[in-house]
């Protein structure tokens, strides 16, 4: 089948408004939210058979092994389809089958389509019945070889799914339901963060800079709906950019397995913390199905091919990789224990060589690491990549007694032996990762896009800096939300390229929370030009509208833009929140106070004017907000840095060349900083006064109100205060 991507749209309406986190969707609305209800037939409902979370995790405790495949879902065969279940409608034009699925107590469902075909036109959509959480719509560009597609959780014991098809279609489509799956350990369907030990090291921590690069190979496998390991992206000899993915063989037993496993991409914390001090990261960038190429049960591993590539807002890097079986100074480890956010592991010391268990494997074909210096592994680890010391996959784990009470014992099966140990194309690597046959022991790794289409991600974190929601010095609330300065604006200002192709941004949230009668209740996100006299937001570009009970507290909210934004220069995003409603509450994160104020990116809306956070008396702080921006495109460029303050007079008067101008130029000759500049007469009355972000570019300065005479200018920062004296002669 002609396999297509489009991007995940982000749905901006003004009255509902959705959890946009899964897999590849194509946006849209269910034809049944259009329609009143009086117009449409009850919804039925089919019922799993009652299970205990409790009985089952005890069940899962007599059948433990030191395999660290991590089951989280119990899964009930069914039989639902358009054909013999649900309720059909019609509404202006359209078709609309719906049926519910319940399973009390999941923490979350996901299904799994065994038959999933569609014609022009044919949209079908997952949500929960408060209409908060939706996936879809999914259309004829998700469709797989085998016609399986496997759907990402939703939260909670109750889903709807509804189809949605023109009358005129050319055909109806095929879908059937083969499974429900219910989520018994909250693994998923909230993304309950601090699940994995405490020992483990979030990827954006000091300590991981080293794999920076290599985490973008990493992703997190959910496999049929009901279990989770790890995996890697792997460059071939061909550099063909083909997407392999290496994981453990007991993680992916069969094809059918493989093409209903959904790969999720950067599901990291963008911040360095321990357990719940992590902050969550969004599990949006994700895709379905693969082709499985190769298996072996005696070395445990699995390589399959993406049907997709992923694309470049997923930021994927194909790992290379050491089939040399050379023992390397030290090891590293990335990984998602206990499916929590990407961790890295790390072995200052030689690993060993050894036996995983004493029958079923070749002899010595295990990478031993004897103790981890730094974090463990977990459940949920299982198949993730052992990279040697230069970075190179060479291995990957299969399981052993690790934990963070006893980080010793962990066994990752070689990738020399699964290189070509056993014979046929389907029981080695070998034939898949060196089509070429050129014989290369090492490989290096791949950005798979060239710089003409990367994309990159633009947050102003500093790896030994941390977030927190801290409250006001004066006065109640949050600094960066809800207060009793009743700030309705905060922004984020980014210097970072001259030119981007904006395609997406996030939110880190504190609080975002709201009562059950403020269905209503809103935060809108801008987008602003910088103002070129000012410093400060300007023009807002595009907003979004997303209402509050569809955002995440405690984690990291993502927004793909309808339509990717070119901005030329340096651009503000920011959220505007309302006062109206009472019972939202609403921070953002933001960094641990800096020790100058040219560090502080952030800026609120206060009287009417933007100002930074230090400037405000009850903030006082110089910090960052924690959004960040994803810019695609050829357009990238590194800005020019701030200059470096000189001499004792730092800000400076120019008269323009131009005889008939009524301007005059002030410049700061140090480093970029907000102030005020007002304006005095001789005998000290306050004429005007401006607020700007002061910089080495000149400011113009317009004197066309006032008369020929002589002025005093006041330039007045947190660090100093210069007043300059100017005369002005207005030209007729």
């Amino acid at each position: 089948m002609i396999k297509r991507f489009l991007v995940i749209l982000l749905l901006i309406q003004s009255l509902s408004g959705f959890d946009l986190s899964g897999q590849v969707s194509y946006g849209g609305i269910p034809a049944s939210f259009n329609t009143l209800k009086s117009g449409l037939p009850e919804i039925p409902f089919v019922v799993m058979s009652p299970v205990s979370n409790l009985d089952l995790i005890r069940m899962e405790k007599i059948m433990a092994s030191d395999s660290k495949r991590l089951k989280f879902a119990k899964s009930f065969d069914v039989d639902i389809s358009p054909d013999h279940s649900g309720v059909w409608s019609n509404s202006d034009g359209v078709r609309i089958w719906r049926v519910g699925i319940r399973s009390s107590g999941a923490y979350s469902l996901n299904l799994i389509f065994d038959k999933a075909i569609f014609p022009t036109g044919g949209s079908l959509f997952l949500y929960t019945p408060d209409h908060t959480h939706i996936r879809g719509a999914f259309n004829a560009n998700n469709e797989q070889s085998s016609g399986m597609l496997p759907v990402a959780p939703l939260p909670g014991d109750e889903l709807i799914v509804e189809y949605n098809e023109p009358l005129n279609a050319s055909f109806h489509a095929d879908l059937h339901i083969s499974k429900v799956n219910h989520d018994y350990k909250n693994a998923i369907g909230s993304r309950p963060l601090g699940e994995a030990g405490l020992c483990n090291m979030d990827v954006h921590c000091v300590a991981a800079a080293v794999v920076q690069q290599e985490k973008q190979a990493v992703v997190q496998l959910m496999i049929s709906g009901t279990d989770l390991c790890t995996g890697t992206l792997l460059n071939n000899t061909a550099r063909d950019k083909a997407p392999y993915l290496l994981t453990a063989g007991h993680c992916i037993l069969t094809a059918e397995e493989a093409q209903q496993t959904v790969f999720s991409f950067n599901y990291e914390s963008p911040s360095c913390g321990k357990g719940a001090a992590s902050i969550n990261g969004f599990g949006d960038q994700s895709l379905t199905g693969a082709l499985l190429k190769a298996r072996s049960d005696s070395l445990d591993f699995a390589l399959m091919e993406l049907e997709m590539m992923p694309p470049p807002e997923y930021r994927p890097y194909y790992a290379g990789w050491d089939r040399s079986k050379t023992v390397p100074g030290s090891s590293r480890a990335i990984h998602h224990p206990k499916g929590d956010v990407k961790k890295v592991s790390l072995d200052y010391d030689s690993p060993g060589i050894g036996n995983y268990s004493s029958t079923g494997h070749p002899s010595n074909s295990f990478w031993w690491i004897k103790k981890w210096d730094v974090g463990t592994t977990e459940a949920g680890s299982s198949g993730g990549p052992l990279f040697s010391d230069t970075n190179l996959v060479i291995g990957s784990l299969t399981g052993g007694t690790a934990s963070c009470d006893h980080s010793t014992d962990d066994y990752f099966s070689m990738f020399g032996f699964q290189w070509n140990y056993s014979n046929g194309a389907s029981r080695q690597l070998k034939i898949w990762l060196d089509p070429m046959n050129t014989g290369e022991s090492k490989l290096e790794g791949m950005d798979p896009y060239s710089t003409a289409s990367t994309c990159d991600r633009f947050c102003d974190l500093g790896k030994d800096e941390t977030y927190l929601a801290s409250r006001l010095d004066i006065g109640k609330g949050y600094v960066s939300g809800h207060n009793s300065l009743k700030i309705t604006n905060y922004a984020q200002v980014f210097k970072g390229t001259e030119q981007t192709t904006l395609s997406a941004f996030s939110v880190a949230f504190a609080r975002a929370t709201t009562l059950a009668a403020n269905s209503s209740s809103t935060v809108t996100f801008n987008i602003y030009k910088m103002n070129a006299n000012t410093g400060v937001p300007g023009e807002i570009l595009r907003s979004v509208k997303v209402p509050i009970k569809t955002l995440r507290g405690q984690a990291e909210n993502f927004f793909v833009l309808d339509n990717p934004l070119q901005i030329a220069g340096k651009y503000f995003i920011g959220y505007e929140i309302n006062y109206s409603n009472l019972g939202d509450s609403v921070a953002v994160y933001h960094t641990a106070p800096r020790s100058s104020n040219s560090k502080n990116m952030a800026y609120c809306m206060i009287g009417g004017a933007w100002e930074p956070f230090y400037w405000v008396t009850e903030i006082n702080t110089n910090t960052s907000l924690l959004i960040s921006s994803y810019g695609c495109g050829n357009t990238l460029a590194a800005a020019e840095p701030d200059t470096i303050p000189v001499g004792e007079v730092q800000f400076k008067i120019y008269y323009p060349n131009e005889s008939a101008s009524q301007q005059l130029y002030l410049v700061n000759t140090g480093t970029e900083e907000f102030g005020r500049v007002s304006f005095y007469d001789v005998a000290g009355r306050k004429l005007k006064e401006m607020q700007r972000v002061l910089t080495t570019t000149p400011m113009a300065i317009d004197f066309s109100a006032f008369e020929s005479a002589i002025y005093f200018i006041a330039v007045e920062t947190l660090s100093k205060r210069e007043v300059m004296k100017v005369r002005y002669i207005r030209r007729r």
